[in-house]
């Protein structure tokens, strides 16, 4: 267990900088509560942990202009490594070499992972998502035991969602994929995608699909979903104008997009070409988020009340995941490392 330092110290004035472990300076004034504090807990994490030293935000940013390191970013290089080179950011070797060669592929077919946050930027939901999938694919026995558990399917085992076209191998769902997309001209032709996604093989023979958004303490796409451009896939869902319009006010966009592709795989497969080696029986959407982020939950609450059983939308938090796994021989000593990396000290409780 690793104590973060207090968001905010009584004493403190507000131009005071700030220590975390080994790093001493500002933060971004624009951080939410929530932001600052696990903000705060990355850098203990990397100071104490990792024993990496802090280094300067992404590439190209204005945050970079105004801050030469910040306390939840890696060094770029340390004792001769390159961040790139230890992967320290991504928590486990399994998913490590599984992320290195999700990269190239992803390269290949327009991928949006961004190498710079995966390895470098601790408080980024992507080295989150890819360290869940990359490791469990590791273990598919007890991937099979924790999505039967988180889902409440009668789960079997990890299945593979793919094509018969050669052409096609590179968008293969095999169990589990972190940055995972279908072919996107046979859906909704934008550049969306899962987090994570999985194809699950159920004990009575159907295959189920499931797709993950993963939040950290970044906020949903506030891009809004246009009727005229998706409207035959909201129909799809049983929507109309009215109720997208008012899951847009709601804040629900991004979510709804991952709805709506993972309903389009129900209805078509993995293209619009009828292929049974791309059949899938039953759906679920999932928003794995902090469980004290209200936005997460309300958007949940909202999509599940206007869309039904189309497409069912759960919320898993990140506590639910990790105590859950850490009651798996196969995977408790990687919940107990993500345990102290991503739930603060009175979440942590449990996991051990």
């Amino acid at each position: 267990m690793i104590e973060s330092p207090a968001p905010s110290a009584p004493d403190r004035r507000p131009n005071d900088p700030v220590i975390v472990g080994d790093w001493v300076g500002h933060l971004p004034a624009s951080d939410t509560t929530a932001a600052r504090t696990h903000r705060l807990h990355q850098g203990v994490w990397r100071s104490e942990v990792a024993r990496w030293p802090a280094g300067p935000p992404q590439k190209d940013s204005r945050v970079r202009d105004r801050y030469p390191t910040l306390p939840n970013w890696l060094a770029e290089k340390h004792a001769g490594l390159r961040a790139t080179e230890a992967g320290i950011n991504v928590m486990s070797p399994e998913a490590r070499q599984y992320a290195r060669q999700r990269l190239t592929l992803l390269s290949r077919i327009d991928g949006k992972a961004e190498a710079d946050r995966l390895w470098r930027n601790l408080l980024s939901s992507q080295p989150l998502a890819f360290s869940i999938a990359g490791h469990l694919r590791a273990h598919p026995s007890a991937a099979v035991t924790l999505l039967g558990s988180l889902t409440g399917l009668p789960v079997g085992e990890l299945d593979t969602l793919n094509s018969s076209s050669d052409n096609l191998a590179d968008y293969a769902l095999e169990g589990i994929e972190a940055e995972w997309f279908p072919p996107r001209a046979d859906h909704t032709g934008d550049m969306s995608g899962f987090d994570i996604a999985t194809c699950l093989r159920l004990e009575d023979g159907r295959r189920a699909l499931v797709s993950i958004e993963v939040k950290y303490t970044d906020s949903f796409s506030a891009k809004p979903v246009e009727w005229a451009r998706y409207g035959p896939h909201l129909t799809a869902l049983g929507l109309d104008q009215r109720s997208t319009a008012a899951l847009v006010r709601s804040g629900c966009s991004q979510v709804l997009r991952q709805v709506m592709i993972t309903d389009s795989i129900h209805r078509h497969g993995l293209t619009t070409t009828p292929d049974t080696r791309s059949r899938i029986d039953t759906t679920m959407a999932v928003v794995l988020a902090r469980e004290d982020d209200p936005k997460a939950a309300d958007v949940v609450t909202h999509l599940n009340e206007a869309i039904g059983a189309r497409v069912p939308v759960a919320f898993w938090s990140h506590r639910d995941l990790i105590h859950a796994a850490a009651g798996i021989d196969d995977l408790r000593d990687w919940a107990n490392g993500m345990a102290i990396r991503y739930l603060l000290p009175e979440a942590q409780r449990g996991a051990f």
